[in-house]
C-alpha cells in the first residue's frame, strides 16, 4: 500500500511537471525540477521523485504516439480541445500502458481516475476513465490478435 501512495503522488508531480511543459513549451527537466521542489506537499521519497520524472521523460519522449493514440480512442475530441489538466492526466497512464510493463494496465486507469477527480473537473474522471478504457480494449483485443497469429501475450 505504501508505494502504491508513493507511485500516486510522483504521478501527481508529473501531471503538475507536464502541465507546465503543455503549457509553457519548457524544457522537461525543468519542469520536473520546478514541479519536484513546488510538491513538498506530496513528501515524495527518492524513489518517488525518479518515478515522477521518469513519468515525465517518457511522456514527453513519446509525445507524438501518445497523442496519437489518444486521438485515435477519443473518437470526437481532439487532443488540443481537451482541458490540459485531462490531457495531461491521460498522457501519463497512456505512457505507461504502452511502455511500463512493471505497471498493470488497470493500475494505470485507477490512478488516472482518482487524480482526475482531484485535478480536474466534475466531469474529468468520467472523461479520462472512458479514453484509458477505450485504450485498455483496443490493447486486449490486439494482444489477443497476436495470440492468434503465434505471438506473445503483451496483455498486462
Amino acid at each position: 500500500m505504501r508505494m502504491r501512495a508513493e507511485r500516486r503522488r510522483a504521478r501527481e508531480a508529473a501531471m503538475r511537471a507536464l502541465y507546465q511543459v503543455d503549457l509553457s513549451g519548457c524544457a522537461a527537466e525543468w519542469a520536473v525540477q520546478c514541479a519536484l521542489e513546488q510538491s513538498q506537499d506530496l513528501e515524495l521519497t527518492e524513489q518517488g521523485r525518479s518515478f515522477a520524472g521518469q513519468l515525465v521523460r517518457g511522456s514527453c519522449e513519446h509525445r507524438q504516439e501518445i497523442d496519437s493514440v489518444m486521438a485515435e480512442v477519443a473518437h470526437d475530441w481532439s487532443v488540443s480541445r481537451m482541458s490540459p489538466t485531462d490531457r495531461n492526466i491521460i498522457r501519463i497512464a497512456v505512457y505507461e500502458m504502452l511502455h511500463l510493463d512493471e505497471v498493470p494496465i488497470a493500475s494505470s486507469i485507477d490512478e488516472a481516475v482518482e487524480i482526475a477527480k482531484i485535478y480536474g473537473s466534475a466531469d474529468s474522471p468520467r472523461f479520462v476513465n472512458g479514453i484509458l478504457g477505450s485504450l485498455a480494449e483496443r490493447l486486449k483485443r490486439q494482444a489477443a490478435d497476436s495470440l492468434k497469429e503465434g505471438g506473445s501475450d503483451t496483455a498486462r
